[in-house]
């Protein structure tokens, strides 16, 4: 059995909240966490849980590092370190970006400030996300790093927008942006 790789909590809590119960599609579950080790040594976590609409047993198994990356002191959303996401591809991780900057940017009458703080971070979180897939020396993201439908949808639909200058650019314009609406 092949087991998704996870390099954060984080990355694993989105992982959770973008795979509903199969039964009746909500996200919402009481999950607990433990660790182990798989048949190989290998470090796993395990998260089981019940879907707190339907009761529906759910579980998930993730290889975790060992050691994992340690966030910086400014990071309030940590998906890893610095290589690039195993479990999302580049154009997953632009999908998440582009909910996250629409859904933090609505007006105020649209949540509570802090919920919106949350959405605009994740989602300049997720774009920084991006540019792990681009090599070094590289000016873009390659054709590779799109391996599920949702990712290579986006990059067929707008190959421009993984350029290493154009995910950049609106990385340091949401950055601004967070500071500038939701200051500290």
């Amino acid at each position: 059995m092949v087991l998704p790789i996870a390099r954060s909590r984080d990355e694993v809590d989105l992982y959770l909240s973008l795979h509903p119960c199969e039964r009746c599609q909500t996200a919402d579950a009481d999950w607990r966490m433990s660790t182990a080790r798989d048949g190989d040594g290998r470090r796993i976590c395990r998260y089981q849980g019940a879907c707190r609409r339907c009761q529906a047993a759910r579980e998930f198994t993730f290889l975790v590092p060992e050691r994992p990356a340690v966030p910086g002191p400014d990071d309030l959303i940590f998906f890893g370190g610095p290589e690039p996401s195993r479990l999302f591809d580049a154009g997953e991780w632009r999908l998440i970006s582009d909910a996250g900057i629409h859904e933090g940017g609505a007006p105020p009458s649209h949540g509570p400030a802090a919920e919106r703080r949350r959405a605009f971070t994740l989602g300049v979180a997720a774009l920084a996300e991006v540019l792990k897939f681009i090599p070094d020396g590289a000016e873009a993201v390659p054709e590779s790093a799109f391996w599920t439908p949702h990712g290579r949808a986006a990059y067929d639909q707008h190959p421009d927008r993984f350029t290493r200058d154009y995910v950049q650019r609106r990385l340091d314009q949401f950055r601004d942006e967070l500071e500038a609406r939701f200051p500290d």
